[in-house]
């Protein structure tokens, strides 16, 4: 059975918006997304999805009003509002959030799927003009609070990139992202080449662009500074090779060593396995929660 979706979306939290997208579209194919402070009244069957902390007041207030409410943070105070809280499982969450109601995956809810990374496949191949043979992928963030990534990360991981291509005779194709600087990005193209790099800043393909990668890749190198990208690698179990930033936190350590556990994270020094692994589909197991909801 479909759900209708609203997504409570807050400026600029564009990571938070994907995430409630890749949950609503596991539940339907009618998703609507409102801004936080333009809240309906009711939302009278309808499942309402709280993307970032600016979006749960309103959220809550639809109690009641709505087939359900989610939230897509942990929630501190009127936890009774929500039905389904989703937070990652490196977060450390005080108080505890109630058990029937929370869901907790290792990495984020993802609008990579397995289906949409085979489908984008041929059209990334055609579009970069791919050959036969294997494709490394590499996913670039940018600096952050708790990383820090300039030029000279840069020049260190285009060293290591290019000695992998001519070491294992792969064809590279590089995504940025839209933290990663401006001079990160060039560095990258003149050191790999225009045609390894694709410039995902303001360009509207890029979501197809980076699940036809993923689909592509025998293995993707992952800066560790995204949760997101991350995420989007294991979501489709491609094998992640960790490329490590300086910096870091607590969490950000609980968060590689799940991945590692789980066998979707190496880190990476120069050499290039492959391996399987169950892909994490966080989206699916968030969905699957509310619909136990919707059900029970």
């Amino acid at each position: 059975m479909s759900h209708p979706c609203i997504i409570l979306a807050t400026p600029r939290k564009i990571g938070h918006r994907r995430q409630a997208e890749a949950i609503a579209h596991q539940l339907t194919d009618a998703v609507t997304i409102v801004p936080a402070d333009m809240a309906p009244a009711r939302a009278d069957g309808h499942v309402v999805i709280a993307a970032g902390r600016q979006a749960l007041a309103p959220a809550a207030r639809l109690s009641g009003r709505a087939r359900a409410i989610v939230a897509l943070q942990p929630v501190m105070l009127r936890r009774s509002a929500f039905d389904v809280i989703w937070a990652p499982a490196h977060d450390r969450v005080v108080p505890p959030l109630p058990a029937q109601k929370s869901v907790r995956t290792i990495t984020a809810p993802s609008m990579v799927t397995c289906a949409r990374a085979a489908a984008a496949a041929g059209e990334v191949r055609a579009r970069f003009q791919l050959q036969d043979g294997p494709i490394v992928g590499v996913l670039v963030g940018g600096p952050s609070r708790a990383h820090r990534f300039g030029l000279s990360e840069a020049q260190e991981l285009a060293d290591r990139l290019s000695a992998l291509r001519e070491t294992f005779d792969v064809q590279l194709l590089a995504t940025t992202s839209g933290r990663t600087p401006p001079a990160v990005t060039a560095h990258l193209v003149e050191r790999l080449g225009a045609a390894s790099v694709f410039d995902a800043a303001g360009d509207p393909e890029a979501g197809t662009v980076l699940a036809g990668l993923l689909g592509l890749s025998a293995a993707v190198v992952v800066t560790a500074d995204s949760f997101a990208m991350l995420s989007d690698a294991a979501s489709v179990g491609t094998p992640i090779l960790g490329w490590r930033l300086p910096g870091g936190k607590a969490k950000f350590d609980r968060f590689y060593t799940a991945l590692i556990d789980h066998g979707a994270l190496r880190w990476f020094d120069g050499e290039l396995s492959t391996w399987d692994y169950p892909p994490l589909d966080a989206a699916r197991t968030v969905a699957d929660k509310i619909r136990a909801h919707l059900t029970g």
